[in-house]
C-alpha cells in the first residue's frame, strides 16, 4: 500500500499560526506586497463568502480564504497605509475592513476557534499547492497567485 501526500495530510491536523503562514506563502511564491492587490483580494473573497449557504462545507471554505487574504494584508500592510491613498479610497477601504472584521469575528463564534483552525491549516496547504508544473506560481496580470496544475482543493467536509 502506497501512503500519500493526502494520508499525511489527515494525520496531520496542527494548527497553524496566521501570520506564519501568509509569510510562509509570501515567500514561497513571491506574493504581491502590495497592499491594494490584497484590499481587492478581501473584497473578492468576501462576495464569494456571502455568495455561499451557511453551515456548508463551501462557506467554510470561503470564510477561510477570507480569513487569509485578510491575514495577508494585515502583514503587507501597515498604519500608515491610509496616508498613501486618496482619501475617498481610504474611506471605502476602512469600511471593507470593518466589515470584514465583523464578519470574520461573526463566523469565528459561529464555527468555533478549532473549526476555523482546521479550516484556516487546510487552506493553506492547499494554496501551498499551486505551483505551476515547472515548481513556479502562476500569477495572474495583477499578482495574484493562481491554481497550478497541481492545486488540491482543501476538503472540508468532516469539519461540519
Amino acid at each position: 500500500m502506497v501512503v500519500t501526500q493526502e494520508d499525511i495530510d489527515a494525520f496531520q491536523e496542527d494548527i497553524v499560526n496566521p501570520y506564519f503562514a501568509l509569510a510562509e506563502f509570501i515567500r514561497s511564491f513571491g506574493a504581491s506586497l502590495d497592499p491594494m492587490l490584497w484590499v481587492k483580494l478581501v473584497e473578492e473573497e468576501l462576495k464569494e463568502l456571502y455568495d455561499e449557504k451557511r453551515n456548508t462545507p463551501e462557506h467554510l471554505k470561503e470564510y477561510a480564504d477570507l480569513l487569509y487574504v485578510f491575514t495577508g494584508l494585515d502583514l503587507v500592510s501597515n498604519e500608515r497605509l491610509g496616508t498613501l491613498v486618496p482619501e475617498e479610497e481610504r474611506a471605502n477601504i476602512v469600511s471593507l475592513m470593518g466589515r470584514t472584521e465583523r464578519m470574520l469575528q461573526e463566523y469565528l463564534q459561529h464555527y468555533g476557534e478549532e473549526t476555523v483552525g482546521k479550516a484556516f491549516t487546510r487552506v493553506h496547504r492547499s494554496n501551498m499547492s499551486k505551483l505551476g508544473e515547472d515548481g513556479k506560481p502562476i500569477k495572474r496580470e495583477d499578482g495574484k497567485v493562481l491554481k497550478g496544475p497541481n492545486y488540491r482543493a482543501p476538503d472540508l467536509d468532516d469539519l461540519l
